[in-house]
């Protein structure tokens, strides 16, 4: 008799319900999420033998239930909500609980089995919790950086218009390059000095210690043209003061913030060879690399560019009603791989003005009018399908080199370390010299059957 037990989690614990059979009887059981009654749920389950394990969601609320269950080796599969609610309506009513979902979870699995199309939920690859978390938190961030900087420039433009326009480099009476509103010594002068009619009494060397000090290349420069705007500046209320000097703050923190994530990215990522691979790519760097390995999490999961294409909002799969059809976008794409690919996108157009892809930018651009943001998904369409070689390449070289090593295993060649010992230099040279010498007699071969084969062509 098939058994299933399914797992319905939220914040508090999670509630859990076996269930013996299509119409066999049903045991509920309740944990929470600490320790010890997590402990508890895993003996259970090893309790009940042979048993399907489901649950509803995956990651969120399941994430510790997943992880213990991965430890012990225990096969799970992760059932989409959307479906498990459908089947729950229609086999045990309307009314919602956790038991009923649990139930549901439970009595779904087995009928996706008794289909034969249960082995597609199967929890096989998984994320990289780490990293993952680290790039959409410096995703978040980044998105926050940018809030807070339309922020400040609607604050700046209602203190003083004239900053405003320099800060912006549209201002013709003071010579500023554009946007050095996101400089360090430009936000660290407005959060000291956050009442900008202060400015005119400022002396160079006061400036330039609000900047924070240093005598970077342009700053005489810059401060001997804030110098010159200050006399139009008329006195800030001090509403506004607090918060040009609060969003500066703000900007300032953040910025560190993205340094340090960035940092800390490059740091556990030294040693990934599928972010390494993919920053060969010029213009994808760590940020860009570690989120596309973060999101994907395995390109095993994908049986070809397409469906990775798909994934990311990409791609399109045919819809047909009746005698018609048409091609549409995959609704449930993850829009963070998307964001990411529109932003290596343009990234290898700015940074490989001569390859083929940006030629390719800017003749569906100039020639044939496409808007730019359509013409990057192009382009973003096209880095999909070199992603996938790259990482697909690095699956089957690491699956070869795993064979290598478990064969070396076999034969006892790999239990010791050291190079050095002799045992392991003994072995080494005698074997390569004698696959050298195989392929030196197969291309000889070669050459010669290759040499037979024109002459008779030229007979």
């Amino acid at each position: 008799m098939e058994k299933a037990i399914g797992i319905d989690p939220d914040s508090k614990g999670y509630v859990c319900c076996l269930v013996e059979g299509a119409e066999g009887r049903t045991v509920g059981k309740a944990y929470s999420t600490i320790c010890r009654d997590l402990d508890g749920l895993i003996r259970w389950v090893k309790s009940k033998g042979e048993v399907i394990v489901a649950i509803e969601g995956s990651n969120g609320f399941s994430r510790p239930v997943e992880q213990a269950l991965r430890a012990e080796n225990i096969v799970f599969y992760s059932l989409r909500p959307s479906d498990v609610s459908k089947f729950r309506k229609v086999v045990l009513g309307r009314n919602k609980n956790n038991e009923k979902d649990a139930e549901s979870v439970a009595r779904y699995a087995l009928a996706l089995q008794s289909q034969g199309k249960l082995d597609q939920f199967r929890r096989v690859f998984f994320p990289d919790e780490s990293l993952r978390l680290l790039t959409r938190s410096y995703e978040r961030k980044s998105k926050e950086l940018t809030a807070e900087i339309n922020r400040m420039w609607k604050t700046l433009r209602l203190a003083s218009p004239d900053l405003y326009l320099a800060l912006g480099g549209m201002n013709p009476e003071v010579e500023i390059a554009d946007n050095v509103l996101q400089q360090k010594g430009i936000l660290s002068l407005l959060a000291q000095k956050p009442d900008l009619y202060e400015w005119r009494n400022l002396s160079t060397e006061e400036f330039r210690a609000a900047m924070g000090g240093g005598n970077y290349r342009g700053r005489p420069k810059l401060i001997e043209e804030l110098k010159k705007l200050s006399d139009s500046f008329s006195p800030t209320e001090s509403g506004v003061s607090f918060l040009i000097k609060s969003s500066a703050q703000t900007i300032l923190q953040l910025k560190s913030h993205l340094s340090e994530m960035k940092k800390m990215m490059s740091e556990i990522t030294a040693e990934n060879p599928a972010v390494r691979i993919l920053q060969q790519i010029r213009g994808i760097s760590v940020i860009t690399s570690s989120t596309l390995v973060a999101e994907i999490i395995d390109i095993r999961r994908f049986a070809n560019d397409d469906h990775l294409a798909s994934y990311s909002g990409l791609g399109r799969s045919e819809h047909s009603s009746g005698d018609r059809s048409k091609m549409i976008r995959n609704p449930q794409f993850n829009h963070r791989l998307k964001d990411i690919f529109m932003t290596a996108a343009r990234n290898f157009v700015l940074f490989n003005p001569d390859a083929h892809l940006s030629g390719y930018f800017r003749s569906l651009v100039h020639k044939k009018g496409m808007k730019a943001t359509e013409a990057y998904k192009r382009v973003a369409r096209a880095l999909v399908r070199i992603v996938f070689k790259m990482l697909g390449a690095l699956v089957e070289e690491g699956s070869e080199e795993e064979e290598r090593s478990e064969s070396d295993m076999a034969s006892g060649s790999d239990f010791r370390s050291d190079i050095s010992h002799e045992s392991n230099i003994s072995l080494s040279a005698p074997i390569a010299d004698d696959i050298e010498e195989k392929r030196k007699i197969k291309r000889e071969k070669m050459k010669i059957k290759n040499e037979e084969i024109l002459l008779v062509e030229k007979k």
